[in-house]
């Protein structure tokens, strides 16, 4: 493309570099299996050889944009592979990641802001009966629960679970996912324990993907576009699983690692087995309530605008069953005539 003068206006990546030594990462010049071979005889060679590529496909990434592509790392760590190879130019302050990169990571540009701010990700429920038509059941109960006119993303959820079937991307298990906030979230799941319980379909486990907005801290990816500086911390996810071990999920897990790699990020998964009882109604009411605003609720103390407008509606709609705390702009002006005045303009 870069060789050509090829326009291309969006460009992205989504190299396997949260193990780029071990073999996420091919070097330009050498094929797949020469990768492997040199890895098992020489890999010091091959790491070098990998710097040396990494930088190049930066450099290439970096010649593409100036000629007016638009350009964001899906967040596999290609970017910190990068910095880690020499290029530490690809870090915003030139110095150390903490700050991010150049270019913004998907989460940072695209997901945090439209989805992750709203509590939306990736809900998935599968059908522990292995039966066609329990899945065709759940999909027409999350039809008739969803409303398309709610907001973009409920319009895009209603059009896709109406048309789920046609697009035959059931592999072994019954599974279904879908994007869907927390109320949708908890609508759902309290709908298909009342279809369990009344003998309309077998069991259902819920569950979610790590890549979610409380689940998992990544501030190369998950926690990218939070901005007060807490996206580097580790300890949304831990009080995130801890809170939904004490709410009675069926399974809870914390592990490090993921598709960011070991040492940058820490995830959290859950399931919770549906069998029509009326305790799992009240487990799904407290535990996928906190396993959602938690990370809404960080988003907002950050002063993301569309958290922040999340966590006030969970307060109005929730007003007996807690509160979030909403963050309240500084006036600096005032905070200095305080110091002033208290303090003799003392410095």
């Amino acid at each position: 493309m870069d060789k050509h003068d090829i326009c291309c206006e969006l460009i992205s990546d989504q190299t396997s570099c949260h193990a780029v030594y071990e073999g996420g990462y091919t070097p330009a010049g050498i094929s797949f299996e020469e990768g492997r071979k040199l890895i098992a005889t020489n890999e010091a060679l091959f790491k070098q050889k990998v710097d040396e590529s990494l930088i190049r496909h930066y450099n290439v990434i970096k010649s593409l944009c100036t000629k007016g592509s638009r350009f964001w790392d899906y967040g596999n760590s290609f970017m910190a592979s990068v910095f880690d190879a020499g290029a530490t130019e690809i870090a915003r302050n030139g110095i150390n990641t903490n700050d991010g990169f150049i270019w913004p990571s998907y989460v940072e540009d695209i997901m945090g802001p439209l989805c992750f701010d709203y509590g939306y990700g990736p809900f998935r429920w599968v059908c522990l009966s292995g039966k066609d038509e329990d899945l065709r059941k759940t999909d027409m109960a999350a039809t008739e629960l969803i409303d398309p006119n709610r907001n973009s993303m409920d319009r895009d959820n209603h059009y896709w679970i109406s048309t789920a079937e046609q697009n035959k991307l059931v592999v072994g298990t019954k599974a279904r996912i879908l994007y869907a906030d927390e109320e949708g979230r908890v609508k759902l799941a309290l709908k298909f324990n009342e279809m369990v319980r009344n003998g309309e379909i077998g069991p259902v486990m819920l569950g979610r993907d790590h890549h979610d907005v409380s689940g998992t801290d990544s501030p190369f990816r998950e926690t990218a576009n939070i901005r007060d500086g807490s996206n580097v911390m580790a300890d949304m996810a831990t009080h995130c699983f801890a809170g939904n071990v004490a709410r009675g999920m069926t399974l809870v897990v914390l592990s490090n690692g993921g598709g960011v790699g070991i040492g940058r990020s820490i995830n959290g998964g859950n399931g919770i087995v549906l069998d029509g009882s009326s305790r799992m109604d009240e487990i799904v009411k407290k535990a996928l309530s906190w396993d959602v605003m938690g990370g809404v609720a960080r988003r907002a103390w950050a002063r993301n605008s569309g958290a922040v407008d999340t966590c006030s509606a969970w307060n109005d709609k929730h007003q007996n069953a807690g509160a979030i705390t909403i963050p309240h702009p500084v006036n600096d002006e005032y905070l200095h005539e305080l110091i002033d005045s208290d303090y003799g303009g003392m410095q």
